[in-house]
């Protein structure tokens, strides 16, 4: 019997560590009244960089945008004439942009909807032999008839899950963690 109980114990130990270690799911908002099928056109506002890692922004505004567009839900504007839409305000953080700002934007560019980011934390951590990457993204989605955001996505991906750590693998890059990251994060508003 007490055979049995250890057993038990040995299996509930190592399946707390397998979900432990699985990975944060999304935290997500979702505006229960707005009609996701009024949008048609999106533009995607360069993402911040809150992190320390220089570049970290720009990478996940590209893979954003590459992402967004494979999976063919929306018409989505060049970024270069996002850039020039935004020259007005280039003074401005795009997490400062106000309500009416925009719908100012979203007006000039003929979308119904603006894509903000930020990279909140890229990192690359070593131990040993080993890399881990991490990072953190928050994306919201703002439509521009009123300037009111109707999805919001918070995710982290990376880090070393249980196999990994027990053998030694599953080294991956920034940018493929950036990818995942990105990934899982439009999951959350387009399936």
């Amino acid at each position: 019997m007490t055979q049995m109980k250890s057993g038990l114990l040995i299996l509930a130990v190592l399946a707390s560590l397998l979900t432990g270690c699985a990975g944060m799911k999304p935290t997500i908002f979702l505006h229960p009244e707005y009609n996701f099928g009024y949008i048609e056109k999106v533009a995607v506002i360069p993402f911040e960089n809150l992190s320390k890692e220089q570049g970290a922004a720009s990478r996940a505004t590209r893979l954003f945008v590459s992402e967004l567009l494979a999976t063919e839900s929306f018409e989505v504007v060049e970024p270069g004439e996002v850039s020039r839409a935004l020259e007005k305000f280039a003074t401005i953080r795009a997490a400062q942009l106000t309500q009416a700002q925009l719908v100012e934007i979203g007006k000039q560019l003929g979308v119904q909807a603006l894509f903000l980011g930020s990279v909140n934390e890229s990192s690359s951590m070593r131990s040993g032999s080993a890399s881990t990457s991490v990072v953190t993204m928050v994306v919201r989605l703002v439509e521009t008839d009123q300037g009111v955001t109707v999805w919001s996505a918070t995710h982290t991906e990376g880090g070393r899950g249980f196999w990994a750590s027990l053998f030694g693998t599953g080294q991956k890059s920034e940018s493929e963690v950036t990818r995942n990251c990105v990934k899982k994060t439009l999951k959350t508003l387009i399936n």
